[in-house]
């Protein structure tokens, strides 16, 4: 403001007068500014809303686009310490008489024992096998066991043996291990001196010792006899794996194997229930009240009402299953004419107990299961740069602009303050003189001879 006491000359109450005019050009626009910026940060409100309801209903579908959630099976071994189990979709139900009569063990030999472990071998070679597997070693004059150990476990092309420096009361001694179990796993160590006879008095063949025979382990399924190089038995029960942990044969323990069904109808009630809360979500979003005339962050935008039909459309769509066409209604989903999903729990009960391949191609068959379609339909919104985020850079650009014409419309506020400051002190400036000079007349008209002055 170029003055701060105005009107001296006309007393006219200027900074008053100034302040209404700007005012009266100024309010309007901006109430229209803040306007259009509640507009734009209900909508990126409302946008967020989605997003976190689009990744909440996501996180149901991830249990229905995988195959072996639809399939699960329950696996009991009672008190069993003598293995675990598990079991996936190609398991078959039933009970299992297990025996576990020998654990599988890695293959151990040891050289022979010296009193200084930091003393040099021999110098030359060990050639070293697992399984039909060589790889060797080139030992200095100077090499220790360490040393020696050290090359064996660093070695690029190792094929399975762990060295390790075992000292006990008879001494130090160099220990190799099979890093697997089971009879196919042998550790064959091969001694070649090139100077001297060291390495073979350590690591001939008449030298080593066996610390632990290789195993295969023994297991008895119904009193029939499995033999695995592991103690992780896979398939002898189709779909199971048997991991042993104790041999006692005196010992049977039950194995026993059922379908989930009420793991599978949590997965779809949630599927159910995210996908209902989506659809409330994105009415209450998208909602016009008459009674208040208000509406919503994202009423008529066009993303919403796009999702809202992409995903009843998804929904109402009709699948292949083995050469049959099957919707969700067949297993026991019905649509109301909200939009909104219900489960005949009967239906789905007998399907999931009848027909578990038909729930889990309806859901998870690959690019065309309705969950696997809703997944890639949700994904396109919330990935990164996606369709919600390409409408955030949107609103973020359109704010970005609503800054600028409010710093814009506030610099040609100012020049308009300053320009009516101008014209109405020119004015002020004016009467004062007129002023002046009507009362200098006055003054000298009363000084003229025969004036009487008016009091």
């Amino acid at each position: 403001m170029a003055l701060t006491a105005t009107g001296i000359g006309s007393g006219l109450d200027i900074n008053t007068i100034v302040g209404v005019l700007v005012d009266a050009e100024k309010l309007p626009k901006e109430a229209l500014f803040d306007k259009t910026e509640e507009t734009i940060e209900s909508k990126v409100s409302g946008i967020g809303t989605l997003k976190s309801k689009l990744a909440t209903f996501q996180d149901a579908l991830e249990k229905l686009t995988d195959p072996d959630s639809l399939n699960i099976r329950n696996v009991s071994t009672g008190d069993s310490i003598y293995f675990g189990a598990t079991a996936d979709k190609t398991a078959q139900t039933g009970n299992y008489q297990i025996q576990v009569e020998q654990l599988a063990s890695s293959h151990k030999i040891a050289g022979t024992n010296v009193a200084d472990a930091t003393s040099a071998v021999g110098q030359g070679s060990l050639d070293l096998s697992v399984n039909g597997e060589a790889f060797s070693v080139d030992i200095e004059a100077t090499d220790s066991l360490k040393d020696i150990a050290d090359k064996i476990n660093s070695a690029d092309d190792n094929s399975g043996v762990t060295a390790t420096i075992i000292t006990s009361d008879a001494g130090s001694r160099l220990v190799f291990s099979s890093d697997e179990t089971g009879t196919d796993n042998e550790v064959s160590v091969v001694a070649n001196d090139t100077a001297g006879s060291g390495l073979n008095d350590m690591f001939g063949s008449g030298n080593l010792t066996t610390l632990s025979d290789a195993k295969n382990s023994i297991v008895y399924i119904d009193g029939q006899k499995v033999t695995s190089q592991s103690n992780e038995v896979k398939d002898a029960i189709v779909g199971v794996t048997l991991s042993l942990t104790e041999a006692d044969m005196s010992k049977t323990s039950t194995l026993k194997i059922e379908q989930d069904d009420e793991s599978v109808k949590d997965n779809i009630q949630g599927f159910v229930d995210a996908y209902n809360s989506l659809v409330d979500s994105i009415s209450s979003l998208s909602k016009y009240d008459v009674e208040n005339e208000e509406a919503a962050a994202l009423q008529g935008d066009s993303m919403i009402r796009s999702i809202e039909s992409q995903m009843r459309s998804v929904i109402s769509t009709r699948v292949d299953v083995d050469g049959s066409s099957s919707a969700l209604y067949d297993i026991g989903i019905e649509t109301d004419r909200y939009g909104k999903l219900s489960i005949d729990s009967t239906k789905l009960d007998k399907v999931i107990s009848e027909d578990m391949n038909l729930v889990e191609g309806l859901f998870a068959s690959p690019d065309t299961g309705i969950a696997n379609r809703l997944d890639t339909l949700v994904e396109s919104y919330v990935e990164s740069g996606g369709i919600i985020d390409g409408r955030n850079t949107s609103l973020t650009k359109e704010q970005s602009r609503l800054d600028d014409q409010r710093e814009s419309f506030s610099l040609k506020m100012e020049m308009l303050e300053a320009r009516l400051f101008k014209q109405f002190n020119a004015m002020d400036l004016v009467v004062a003189q007129m002023n002046q000079q009507s009362s200098g007349l006055v003054e000298r008209l009363n000084s003229l001879p025969g004036v009487v002055p008016q009091s």
